[in-house]
């Protein structure tokens, strides 16, 4: 069924309505995120279905302006153009390092040049039967390229291919590479437009769909990640403030401490009994002073007699404010 005035397929115009809806939000998610480089490898992805199933489903038409041969260029071009694009997009967007070769001198070599011979093929000859026995060289280096494909995901996950991802990920390039394979099979025995869109455009949708899951799983993970920072700066100033008042403590303790210790130096204390005072000054009994040092209750009483005499005291309360803690116990 074709639409009318045209010679484009009922099948061929939805995919171009499909994927104009996917263009359009790709473009607006890519203005929204212009640093995304994904998005635009998709962007191109979809841009060159769409003109390959435009040029595809319109050409040739007698009543379009060019002559057959010119409209067959055209529309074989993106035939040709569109699969050159296919290394390119796995090698990025899934990090496919073997397919190196393939997405930069491979499409140039096996598909790029054989288009020109079939151009000039096809003027020379003026007969399109005659051009299209040179698609068994796309056929065949397809054909190398699903090879290529096998390792490199295999080489990609260190030779698992056991996990859930490389599983899904090599069954799904396979899928979106092999109607490719089989284009100019389908285009040599004349199987239909319907047949050839509905191959070629759900292999690459496919393929879209699985860079779009993984991408989505990617950004899953980011989010999560910006809700646990936010979560942590959230609470960040209430423990700084707590590790900051543990510092100030510890620092007005110590100097706290450094303040008595000159202070009994300045009443002659002995090292011992500037010990003890520093125990007194914390609040520590005569009892705990004594375990600590290991030396009997009895002489700690004796030291700190000799402590309130020299500073000229009668209590621990005396003691605490000549010896510069009038502000409290040590703690």
């Amino acid at each position: 069924m074709l639409l009318p005035g045209t010679q484009m397929h009922i099948i061929t115009f939805l995919f171009i309505c499909i994927e104009t809806v996917i263009l359009l939000y790709l473009i607006i998610y890519k203005l929204a995120r212009p640093d995304d480089t994904s998005t635009l490898l998709n962007i191109v992805l979809i841009l060159l279905l769409i003109f390959y199933n435009v040029t595809g489903g319109l050409l040739p038409d007698p009543n379009l302006p060019g002559s057959f041969i010119v409209q067959e260029s055209i529309a074989y071009a993106t035939g040709f153009i569109t699969p050159c694009y296919f290394p390119y997009y796995v090698y990025h967007s899934f990090k496919l390092r073997k397919m190196k070769f393939h997405a930069y001198r491979g499409v140039f070599i096996f598909l790029v040049s054989p288009y020109l011979f079939f151009v000039v093929l096809l003027v020379t000859s003026g007969k399109l039967e005659t051009a299209k026995n040179l698609l068994i060289i796309p056929t065949l280096y397809a054909l190398w390229v699903i090879i290529s494909l096998g390792n490199a995901v295999r080489y990609k996950y260190k030779g698992n291919l056991s996990t859930h991802g490389s599983r899904e990920e090599i069954a799904v390039t396979f899928l979106s590479l092999t109607p490719w394979v089989g284009l100019p099979v389908i285009d040599y025995f004349n199987l239909g437009q319907a047949v050839e869109a509905a191959t070629t455009n759900a292999g690459f949708l496919l393929l879209l769909a699985l860079q779009l899951k993984q991408h989505i799983t990617l950004l899953r993970t980011e989010h999560q990640r910006l809700i646990e920072s936010e979560e942590y700066l959230r609470t960040w100033n209430e423990r700084l403030q707590q590790e900051v008042d543990k510092r100030t403590k510890e620092i007005e303790r110590l100097s706290a401490e450094e303040r008595i210790s000159e202070n009994c130096k300045r009443y002659h204390l002995t090292n011992r009994e500037i010990e003890i005072a520093t125990f007194i000054c914390k609040g520590i009994s005569y009892k705990q002073i004594a375990e600590v040092l290991f030396i009997s209750e009895r002489t700690v009483t004796k030291h700190a007699q000799n402590i309130f005499d020299k500073v000229n005291v009668s209590s621990k309360l005396e003691m605490l404010n000549k010896l510069g803690t009038a502000n409290g116990l040590l703690t």
